[in-house]
């Protein structure tokens, strides 16, 4: 009896500790370490915690995410499937753990490359994970019309999508949000659940990733990419 009680004590401290401590999808824009970039600099270390990439292809469009490597996992990824064919930027968490500290909400988010790169597109495609139990992609942004046209894109090749309402957490249509300091402020947001994110990948690993794609990401890409080359080339 005396054993039975210290085991249920101890999972009780246990049970305790553990309803405390924040998950993802509490922490998603409302727990964020930093309150800025300029905080997030003066306790982290370029090269060593994060590291920030831009790649200029001289396009109307900017591709971006300030939340890639071990931040939002598997949004480089498909950032990078862009980069031959359009400018993109991207901010990286490359901690070996707790790559979550460096997560910047959007509207927060002013890291004085990408706040300059935006300013000086026309355009802005964000690509963003949130936390979900199923397969998904929600599609915001203040470019409605060509949100539509990808959200109808992703669907046609077998995604589960959908638009989401103007009042949706997930909107992206806050002026404040970095996508829409773009120079007409039209952007479209990706937020990708993190089971999709998974199944675009054989290894969902920080440094594995990039090696382990599968056919669902390319098709992924693919459907997008058909709608940037119709409205953006």
């Amino acid at each position: 009896m005396k054993k039975r009680c210290i085991i249920w004590l101890i999972m009780g401290v246990c049970t305790a500790v553990i309803c405390q401590c924040p998950t993802n999808s509490q922490a998603s824009g409302i727990l964020d370490k930093y309150a800025n970039f300029a905080e997030l600099a003066e306790n982290e270390i370029e090269g060593e915690d994060y590291r920030i990439e831009y790649t200029d292809m001289g396009t109307d469009l900017l591709i971006l995410s300030p939340h890639g490597g071990g931040i939002e996992g598997g949004v480089s990824e498909l950032v990078h499937a862009f980069s031959n064919e359009y400018t993109t930027y991207l901010f990286e968490g490359i901690k070996p753990a707790q790559n979550w500290d460096l997560h910047v909400t959007s509207n927060h988010f002013d890291e004085p490359t990408a706040l300059e790169k935006v300013s000086e597109h026309r355009y802005v495609l964000a690509f963003h994970g949130y936390d979900d139990t199923e397969e998904h992609t929600l599609v915001g942004g203040t470019d409605r019309e060509g949100g539509q046209a990808i959200a109808d894109a992703l669907e046609e090749h077998g995604f589960s999508v959908e638009l989401v309402g103007e009042n949706h957490k997930f909107a992206g249509t806050d002026p404040e949000n970095l996508n829409n300091k773009c120079k007409t402020g039209l952007s479209i947001q990706l937020e990708i659940s993190t089971p999709q994110r998974e199944a675009f990948f054989s290894r969902f690993g920080l440094w594995t990733r990039e090696s382990s794609y599968n056919k669902l990401f390319y098709d992924y890409a693919a459907a997008i990419k058909e709608v940037l080359e119709e409205r953006y080339k």
